[in-house]
């Protein structure tokens, strides 16, 4: 069996190399490797001719967003099964294609395997997320649960792309999730879940303008006979309504345990201010200096904690929702 690998890419100089390194440390051997370059005007190109004796294709030109070249891959391809290696994402270790065939070979009906994926976020910390399984999918993916299967994680039957299509071009971040929701639609199709971790893929990239995401996704939705089904649009409403009630008590505790930090480094400031007072009038000058030195550190290091706070997305959240009640109207209550 022949297994095509479609890396996309444009200006990913800083993780390219780890991505393709990660392709050519399988230890399944009948691999061909596609590259896909928008035209990339960093050190890009230059890596990948690097390894250029090792891959089968390489294109680079301009092209109008990362489904436009993913398409350009697929077209390219020549294996039984696809994967789609992100620029910014790498194989989690050397087996998986190798384990992904075996599932493969034992379950020839399946026309997509999708398994776990490690995520990878900008605070250094790192963790495994499972799917749910193949009964409940259409449901997590129609109510925009978090556990539903992702690009990175799955292997596609090559022949899926005659029989669903290409990618939708004309989104530029949720077209592999309208694609996934035409291949779900399909009751001939199947496909199998395979528990165990396939790729770490950093947390954020394109997907994290979260704005833009669920314009597409909900214009995906509203153009999509199936969400607008009465039994669908009732789930639908009842996911969004648990999750909205699930991010109010996130921003409600966020919001009580920065203002208890704010509390304890105005409290400092102000005892700063007291000693200060008092070192005026003080006989005993070197015990005053002593205290008014441990608190200034005290206060530094509290200021330095809401300002790695400031910078979280919980922070970020907590504003947000402070702004939303502004502009409803609601008393904005920070005590």
């Amino acid at each position: 069996m022949k297994v095509s690998i479609i890396t996309v890419c444009k200006n990913s100089e800083k993780t390219i190399a780890k991505t393709i390194q990660a392709i050519f440390d399988q230890t399944y051997p009948n691999i061909e490797y596609l590259v896909i370059d928008g035209d990339s005007q960093d050190g890009t190109k230059e890596i990948i001719q690097q390894y250029r004796d090792r891959i089968a294709v390489f294109l680079s030109e301009p092209d109008n967003g990362i489904y436009q070249a993913m398409n350009r891959g697929i077209t390219q391809a020549s294996g039984d099964f696809l994967y789609f290696a992100n620029a910014d994402d790498y194989l989690f270790d050397a087996s998986v294609i190798q384990d992904l065939v075996d599932f493969v070979l034992a379950h020839p009906d399946c026309n997509l395997v999708y398994g776990n994926h490690e995520a990878r976020f900008a605070s250094g910390d790192r963790a495994i997320y499972q799917p749910v399984l193949p009964e409940k999918m259409l449901e997590e993916m129609v109510c925009l649960g978090d556990d539903h299967f992702h690009q990175p994680t799955s292997f596609f039957r090559a022949n899926l792309f005659q029989q669903v299509g290409l990618f939708n071009e004309t989104y530029k971040i949720a077209s592999d999730y309208e694609w996934f929701l035409r291949f779900l639609q399909d009751p001939t199709f199947k496909f199998c879940y395979l528990p165990r971790t396939i790729v770490s893929y950093a947390h954020g990239g394109a997907s994290a303008n979260i704005v833009q995401l669920f314009t597409e996704v909900f214009d995906i939705q509203n153009q999509n006979p199936l969400c607008s089904e009465p039994e669908w649009l009732i789930k639908r409403l009842n996911k969004l309504q648990t999750m909205f009630v699930e991010k109010y008590d996130l921003l409600e505790r966020t919001n009580t345990l920065s203002l208890a930090r704010l509390r304890h480094i105005e409290g400092a400031e102000d005892r700063i201010k007291t000693l200060e007072r008092q070192l005026v009038q003080s006989q005993d000058k070197s015990q005053t200096d002593a205290q008014i030195a441990k608190l200034q550190q005290e206060n530094g290091d509290l200021q330095a904690r809401i300002a790695a706070m400031e910078t979280s997305k919980f922070w970020q959240l907590r504003s947000v929702w402070f702004q939303l009640k502004q502009k409803l109207g609601l008393p904005v209550d920070r005590e």
